[in-house]
């Protein structure tokens, strides 16, 4: 997670969509509508996705149907996927959302992309490492964290350097912030909490045995994943330990948190599910071959990235695993993020993946 960069990145390859249907059985019912369609009159998209400039009154039967041409797609793993590379080495992070990727890199440079056109809008350089996290606001600041031990706070709009964060002994392993505060991990096994408007330190949280891997704000709390084997939780106004979770049996490489539930993955291939609130562990995954190394989730779905060079989609209700996204990935996968119609991966091999399942879906953007 903290090897060195390289140059700068060269111009995006395109590899030709991949197809995935599979359309086996009946389409059952779909789960509740999203609250957007809490009104009768909306934007319709085309096929495509984008969005038409003709508005319908829609029925609640062709908005169930929409919703049920969703809910089917990940349900019976129906989707198409589409490849590409433009970073000159290993692609440790990305963040996106509508049509904008942001990409972070071992070459030591974070690119902007238009998601639909594969174009890169935009590339920054300043680190003199890996660029192993990162997160943008989509407003006003992006935050970067590297394996020179250094994180940096950038301006959004023009991509200027507003400062770098000093205070790291080893390198900055991920990296959250909110409206006030950032916080980061490194993996000389402390968590600082930053002031974000002044850079200003706020608290060093020591605690874990190892190097602090990953970690996950909500509210006034944060969770930590150490490569000690366990999870903890902080209360980030007084820089207190709350918890700590323990119940994986080798290191810890991600981690997620929604307020209530905290999921975790691990060197001992499993993903497990927490109660925040008293600690206990509500269930464990099990499927991938390797380290999971990467997690998102939703009300209905979890995904996880695994060093097995795959991607599973479980059902978060049951813990079933419902698809195995593979093929397209040859080497570890260390990031994935998803929406309502995609799952957006990276990995070693250089590769963004773009996994889409709006198939037939005419409300997409509205869904998401």
């Amino acid at each position: 997670m903290d090897l060195d960069g390289g140059t700068t990145p060269g111009a995006p390859t395109l590899q030709t969509s991949l197809d995935y249907s599979n359309r086996r059985d009946p389409l059952p019912p779909p789960p509740p509508l999203p609250a957007v369609f809490h009104t009768a009159t909306s934007s319709v998209t085309s096929s495509s996705g984008s969005l038409s400039s003709q508005h319908y009154d829609l029925n609640w039967k062709e908005i169930f149907r929409q919703r049920m041409i969703l809910y089917n797609n990940w349900k019976h793993g129906n989707y198409s996927v589409r490849s590409f590379t433009g970073h000159l080495d290993a692609v440790y992070c990305i963040q996106f959302a509508g049509d904008l990727l942001v990409s972070g890199s071992r070459d030591r440079s974070l690119k902007f992309w238009d998601i639909e056109s594969i174009h890169c809008l935009r590339t920054l350089t300043g680190h003199e490492g890996s660029i192993l996290c990162m997160q943008h606001d989509s407003t006003k600041y992006i935050v970067t964290g590297s394996s020179d031990s250094t994180a940096i706070v950038w301006d959004y709009v023009t991509g200027n350097i507003i400062r770098r964060l000093l205070g790291h002994a080893l390198p900055v392993l991920d990296i959250r912030f909110d409206s006030t505060r950032i916080v980061t991990c490194s993996k000389d096994c402390t968590l600082k909490v930053w002031d974000l408007a002044s850079g200003a330190m706020l608290y060093s949280l020591e605690g874990h045995q190892a190097a602090v891997n990953a970690v996950h704000m909500h509210g006034d709390q944060v969770v930590s994943a150490s490569g000690d084997c366990v999870v903890k939780l902080w209360n980030l106004n007084t820089g207190t330990l709350v918890r700590t979770f323990v119940g994986h049996t080798r290191g810890l490489a991600c981690v997620q948190f929604d307020g209530k539930v905290i999921l975790s993955g691990s060197n001992d291939f499993t993903i497990k599910i927490w109660d925040a609130a008293t600690g206990v562990c509500l269930r464990t995954l099990e499927g991938h071959s390797n380290l999971v190394r990467t997690l998102c989730f939703d009300d209905e779905r979890i995904v996880s990235g695994s060093y097995d060079n795959t991607i599973r989609i479980w059902d978060r209700a049951t813990g079933e695993c419902m698809h195995i996204l593979e093929g397209v990935h040859n080497s570890w996968v260390f990031h994935v993020q998803m929406d309502a119609w995609r799952i957006v991966s990276s990995a070693q091999d250089k590769r963004i993946a773009v996994w889409e399942f709006g198939r037939n879906c005419r409300l997409l953007k509205a869904f998401s």
